[in-house]
């Protein structure tokens, strides 16, 4: 954890010291913007671990921010709002998000959020040794986190890339929400689905030839996903 950079872009000086205090004190590096169009260029100089973005900035919103930074990486990006609609979570997320939280929030559930973020997801030693999985048309390249579709590469957030490797590592296997969610984000869920929901559909827009009629990642009726072999 020492040593890891986290850029907070929040205009609020007294949310944004807050965050700040927390972040030192639990040894990350902290570097700060007030505004969204401060947002690019610091990513492209800092290059944080890790972004905590209020999704009400001036000159630019959180969200055309977001979609801005995964045209270049695939850094995590933790929303910070108090836009509690559902359907901001989702436009959240959809855009490349990898977690939302809501104003007013306590300190230390952010600092938990941060990090499981940045904790890589557990995969056993019998997987250390695999560099690529290949099913079909699909390519993932675990060493260097890139997956392809008939030859060409395709974007993933880094949640995202954590869901598709954990899924097609275990290909048949059925996984709940609640698995998912403490397996990729480190974290129990308390009933957010919504969050595994959207990053499926992300991940099918991306890999599937027709999203609407997956042929890797499988809805279990009243279970969860599984990942099958094409």
């Amino acid at each position: 954890m020492t040593g890891q950079t986290v850029l907070v872009i929040e205009d609020d000086p007294e949310i944004r010291d807050v965050i700040r205090l927390y972040l030192e004190k639990n040894q990350y590096t902290v570097a700060l913007a007030d505004r969204g169009d401060q947002a690019l260029p610091m990513v492209r100089t800092v290059h944080p671990d890790l972004i905590i973005l209020d999704v009400l900035l001036p000159g630019k919103d959180g969200f055309e921010v977001c979609k801005e930074i995964r045209q270049e990486t695939s850094v995590p990006v933790l929303f910070l709002s108090c836009k509690k609609e559902e359907q901001d979570k989702i436009t959240g997320l959809s855009l490349g998000g990898d977690d939302y939280i809501t104003k007013p929030f306590s300190p230390n559930e952010l600092i938990a959020r941060v990090q499981a973020n940045l904790r890589r997801p557990y995969f056993s030693n019998r997987e250390t040794s695999v560099t690529k999985l290949e099913f079909g048309e699909l390519h993932i390249d675990l060493l260097s986190r890139t997956v392809k579709v008939s030859g060409n590469e395709i974007f993933l957030s880094k949640k995202e890339f954590d869901l598709l490797k954990f899924l097609a590592g275990r290909p048949g296997q059925t996984f709940t929400h609640e698995n998912l969610f403490r397996e990729i984000w480190g974290q129990e869920s308390f009933n957010d689905t919504r969050t595994i929901i959207v990053h499926v559909s992300n991940l099918r827009k991306k890999i599937e030839r027709d999203p609407s009629n997956p042929q890797y990642i499988i809805n279990v009726h009243g279970v969860g996903y599984k990942f099958i072999l094409s």
